[in-house]
């Protein structure tokens, strides 16, 4: 039988690896700063009612719970973290979709970080004897001119189309109406910023209007991941723990947890000075597949003799 030392330091260190409690691949979970057991345990009293004191005590473990931190935000981290399922972002090219802009706002796309993108203008074709009002934007109804018109004086369009101007003069030669050429359709690179969320279109933009711009945007979402939050119960784990006691120049460690329930988590930071970090509650359960004597239902840790 190994020899037992009446006093053994533990400073602990290691892997961490969680896969499903009916099988299956054991990953490793990346940086784990802290890990943790909490133990309650529930008394039962009797008092005495002929002497007084208690006539009767026992207690029993009523709970058992852990508190991992995980340093690594991996998506299978996340998706665990926040009880979702993950997806591969659809890197399929998207080609003249619809949206209003708005000087100093966010047009939000699909994906995350799209490239190869391009922002136009999507006016409405220009109709005769149709009322007009101040802001209203039109293209030619014929020709293939790339420019917009935006209405400055409202009133009634004339019988026939006007002539278009392209230097950015007014055309007041459409029955009671006066356009302004506003220049080309497309937007240029210095209208808008492209961010991981769609593209921001500048403040200073003179194409797009206070009240919003109808615009088309082709683009490619970059290759990534959708993660849909929040939507699963919760799964039971098995987490293992390949661990190292540094007190002991490196002595093994290993802690096995059978049935595992996370919590969601409670705090995350998306924005702050330092790595962010995910620290998840877990409900150790008992595993009624261990059975016989001195075999606990909750977890085993084996220590290598020191």
């Amino acid at each position: 039988m190994p020899g037992k030392q009446p006093q053994v330091g533990y400073v602990g260190f290691g892997a961490l690896f969680i896969g499903p409690r009916t099988g299956g691949k054991m990953r490793f979970v990346g940086q784990v700063p802290e890990f943790k057991l909490d133990i309650t345990e529930e008394t039962k009293e009797l008092k005495d009612s002929i002497n007084g004191g208690l006539a009767e005590s026992f207690s029993f473990v009523s709970k058992v719970e852990a508190s991992i931190t995980f340093a690594s935000l991996s998506v299978d981290n996340l998706v665990m973290a926040l009880r979702g399922v993950e997806d591969a972002t659809s890197v399929d090219p998207v080609t003249n979709e619809a949206h209003t802009a708005y000087p100093g706002g966010l047009v939000e796309l699909q994906g995350v970080s799209p490239k190869s993108v391009s922002v136009s203008v999507s006016p409405v074709a220009w109709v005769e004897e149709t009322d007009y009002t101040v802001g209203q934007i039109v293209k030619p109804k014929t020709g293939t001119g790339t420019h917009f018109y935006r209405c400055k004086v409202a009133g009634s369009s004339g019988l026939t189309e006007p002539t278009w101007t392209t230097d950015g003069t007014d055309i007041e030669a459409d029955g009671e109406v006066t356009w302004t050429d506003m220049g080309t359709r497309a937007l240029t690179a210095s209208e808008y910023e492209i961010n991981s969320a769609g593209l921001f279109i500048s403040a200073n933009s003179t194409k797009i209007a206070e009240s919003g711009t109808p615009v088309v945007v082709s683009y490619t979402p970059s290759t990534g991941y959708n993660i849909q939050a929040l939507i699963n119960s919760g799964k039971e784990y098995r987490v293992v723990f390949a661990g190292k006691n540094f007190a002991r120049n490196g002595k093994g460690m290993k802690v096995t947890m059978y049935r595992v329930i996370f919590s969601p988590t409670k705090d995350w930071s998306l924005i702050g000075d330092d790595f962010s970090k995910l620290t998840l509650t877990a409900r150790v359960l008992s595993d009624d597949t261990k059975t016989g004597t001195d075999i606990s239902v909750f977890c085993q840790i084996d220590m290598e003799e020191v």
